[in-house]
């Protein structure tokens, strides 16, 4: 396992109690590992990693924060893909979530950057999404 691969799997076990930096993880990863899609005309909100950890983690985490239910695709290392990848992605309330993290503003349009509450947040609302930041795949 690469040095990196270790390191993000040791920050993905890390315990987060607080709610505001719960949530300013789930939007850096979403923003830096993930994209908005549109299928059948609506939203779908995804986020590919590394890491079965941090796929898991997101998940939970999406469903405790926002209560979205959110389904990991595991793509099997095969061909051009070295490693295994994990997909999350959640189709049914992806816009509300899009919303709710910021990805969307208020009128439906895809938001550049990270919402003013993430990075003027607390000191451990910056650490959280340096973490999420960090955490996305190399493609």
């Amino acid at each position: 396992m690469a040095m990196t691969t270790e390191v993000k799997d040791e920050l993905s076990r890390l315990v987060v109690k607080s709610v505001s930096a719960r949530r300013a993880e789930v939007t850096s990863l979403l923003r830096f590992a993930g994209g908005l899609h549109i299928v059948g005309g609506r939203v779908v909100v995804e986020a590919e990693v590394d890491l079965g950890s941090i796929a898991r983690r997101l998940r939970k985490d999406i469903f405790e924060l926002y209560g979205y239910n959110a389904v990991v695709h595991v793509l099997s290392a095969s061909g051009i893909r070295k490693n295994t990848r994990y997909v999350l992605r959640v189709a049914n309330d992806g816009e509300a979530l899009a919303r709710q993290t910021g990805l969307l503003d208020v009128r439906g349009r895809p938001v550049r950057g990270l919402p003013a509450q993430v990075v003027g947040g607390s000191v451990a609302d910056a650490e959280a999404a340096w973490r999420g930041a960090f955490w996305h795949t190399d493609r």
